[in-house]
């Protein structure tokens, strides 16, 4: 009886959730919670579902240095159809003292509303909490670290030597300098520019970012790798410097006009040793061990602690040409090539079809769109789902994004879906091109005239629980107690078997593992075999191991398959291994890998109350498809 009470609060929560998901929503987070006073947090302000945002005001922030901020970011998700996008502005900030503060909300206009966020909490104490050190929120390896100490420089300390007559500040500032560089400073919307911070010095030093530069009108992509603190050796103004990379990232602009590169901020504190204080010996030597000779006096050295930035950059981005602008045009910048499949090219107007897009390429992946599909009557189609496969290291970004396009179609017969159409702007060319996939053919027989949909939760579903939400709790109450009211009917007839069984439930034997049929290449996505089909057909079933042992008999069976290796030698090794071998970021590897341990642990535990077998069936289809784009070829 617990199991279905625990089952039937699930799916009441779960539809509760459903309901709000659309909803416009403001909210405030910050992270960590706690955190040492010489440590940082990032306090985060999120617009959730608005077509339209005005503004947004953060709250004061006057117990706080502002490290960095505003920085701001918009994006898109889709969980189970549902779509949710997201404009956020973030600061990163310093605690100037200790105790327990509480941020206040902040205050947006959106879709013509005003919004308030929750308040937040932060600690501060003296002791450090490990959650970050100076500058590691946005320049892993940096913060805090001595420029000259931590690695061996090839570069004597001869400049650290204060002579006679020699001004400390004028000193520090030939041989200490933090500069910004670009590789270009005009540019069109949606091309990318690389900006690096660089530390240039000749000093003895230890060094931390106390203001990240900020990069409001781009979409940003850190390049720096953590844990970096090497340096390389450059000129500048004639001179030999040892140079640290403080941040490096590429920027792609979002609007036209004169945007600015702002400041990065770096404190120092420099030690010169003076120049009575050093032998004769010493004059013409290395002085690095003179720092820690303890013979010396303390009046033999002088720190200064001084506040560098660098110089802000500005740059001219040009919007991106009127004439000849395809109507198909969606924003998308580079080089880019497109495909597209069916999942099946056979099925009743009782299923849910779809299409797999395939969009790869070179450019501002992050920010492409979906095209947009012209149905022809007789055919619904439905919010596309995207999932994306991107390599952050490369400039321009480069990989894949795949757009599912479910849709249902109510008469039976023979069809043909014109070619789905994508423009770009080539940059190199200074053209739009627009490129298209094939036809798509298929067939749909007559169904019995109920939708079964894939899986248990089909899109259309999704979508008329969308227009239910609009009437709100009516409507939601009314439903919810009809569910209810059905299903403890249900448990009340389930009792009834139980009893009339006097022996335990015997338990489900592993099934057997059926070998997966050779994949066409060149048709991977058309391939009317799901591996899935088990543990779709058990969604529903009452007891829960058998849907949890299917999934992760078929995804192990798909992947044994797909990799080429004995599924009973398939570990997480050989299937990193063979990924990369594929070329499979390993973003995508490791994400695999964790929906197996999860897969794993669901097994151990089937009837835990976050029991979520929708999710976890779409996180494995989602993976799938996403494996199998790198098997389609251009017709």
């Amino acid at each position: 009886m617990n199991y279905f009470l625990q089952k039937l609060l699930t799916f009441i929560l779960l539809f509760v959730a459903l309901q709000t998901t659309a909803q416009l929503r403001f909210s405030a987070t910050v992270s960590p919670t706690k955190i040492g006073k010489n440590e940082y947090a990032n306090v985060e302000f999120i617009v959730e579902n608005a077509k339209h945002v005005e503004e947004i005001n953060p709250p004061s922030l006057k117990n706080f240095l502002v490290v960095s901020g505003p920085n701001q970011s918009n994006g898109v998700s889709t969980i189970n159809g549902l779509v949710k996008q997201y404009i956020s502005i973030s600061f990163t900030i310093q605690p100037k003292s200790t105790g327990d503060f509480t941020i206040q909300s902040a205050s947006a206009k959106a879709d013509g509303k005003l919004l308030r966020s929750n308040a937040i909490q932060l600690q501060v104490v003296n002791e450090p909490q490990g959650n970050n050190s100076p500058g590691s929120i946005f320049s892993p390896g940096f913060g805090g670290m001595d420029p000259l100490e931590d690695t061996r420089p090839s570069l004597q300390y001869n400049e650290s030597v204060l002579r006679k007559g020699e001004n400390a500040l004028d000193k520090i500032k030939q041989n200490l300098i933090v500069k910004a560089v670009v590789n270009k400073t005009t540019c069109f919307i949606g091309e990318p520019i690389i900006v690096t911070y660089k530390l240039y010095t000749r000093l003895k030093s230890e060094s931390s970012l106390t203001k990240n530069p900020s990069f409001n009108g781009f979409s940003v992509v850190d390049l720096q790798l953590p844990d970096n603190i090497n340096y390389t050796q450059e000129k500048l103004n004639g001179k030999d410097y040892n140079v640290y990379v403080i941040r490096k990232s590429q920027l792609y602009p979002l609007q036209a006009g004169t945007l600015t590169l702002q400041s990065a901020e770096i404190e120092n504190t420099v030690h010169l040793i003076k120049e009575e204080y050093i032998n004769r010996r010493q004059r013409n030597g290395d002085l690095a061990d003179l720092f820690g000779d303890i013979q010396l006096p303390a009046e033999a050295f002088e720190n200064q602690k001084v506040s560098l930035k660098s110089e802000p950059i500005d740059i001219l981005v040009k919007d991106l040409p009127l004439a000849n602008k395809p109507a198909t045009f969606k924003s998308a910048v580079g080089k880019f090539q497109i495909t597209a499949a069916l999942d099946k090219d056979s099925f009743s107007t009782d299923d849910a079809g779809k299409i797999l897009l395939l969009i790869k390429g070179e450019g501002n992946l992050q920010l492409v769109n979906a095209p947009d599909i012209n149905w022809p009557a007789g055919m619904e189609g439905f919010e596309p789902k995207i999932s994306d496969d991107i390599n952050k290291l490369n400039v321009p970004l480069s990989g894949r994004k795949l757009v599912e396009y479910p849709f249902t179609i109510n008469q039976p017969g023979m069809y043909s879906l014109a070619p789905i159409v994508m423009s770009y702007f080539d940059v190199d060319d200074q053209q739009y091109k627009t490129i298209s996939t094939g036809p798509l053919k298929f067939y749909v027989s007559k169904g019995l005239g109920k939708r079964i949909g894939q899986a248990s939760n089909t899109n259309s579903q999704v979508r008329f629980l969308n227009k239910l939400f609009n009437n709100r709790w009516v409507i939601v109450l009314f439903v919810a107690g009809f569910i209810i009211a059905g299903l403890l009917f249900w448990v009340a007839r389930e009792n009834k078997k139980d009893k009339a069984k006097n022996s335990p439930m015997v338990p489900l034997a592993e099934p057997t593992i059926i070998p997966l049929a050779p994949i066409k290449e060149e048709h991977a996505l058309i391939e009317n075999v799901n591996p899935l089909l088990e543990a779709a057909n058990s969604i529903d079933d009452p007891n829960s191991a058998k849907f949890y042992l299917a999934l992760n008999t078929g995804l192990k069976n798909y992947l044994a398959h797909w990799l080429g290796i004995h599924v009973a030698i398939l570990d997480k090794k050989s299937i990193v291994s063979q990924m990369d071998n594929r070329g499979v970021s390993n973003n995508s590897s490791l994400q695999l890998l964790q929906l197996m341990d999860e897969l794993e642990w669901q097994l151990y535990t089937p009837f835990s109350a976050t029991d979520n077998r929708q999710a976890f069936y779409d996180r494995a289809e989602d993976m799938i498809s996403l494996l199998e784009t790198y098997q389609i070829k251009h017709p």
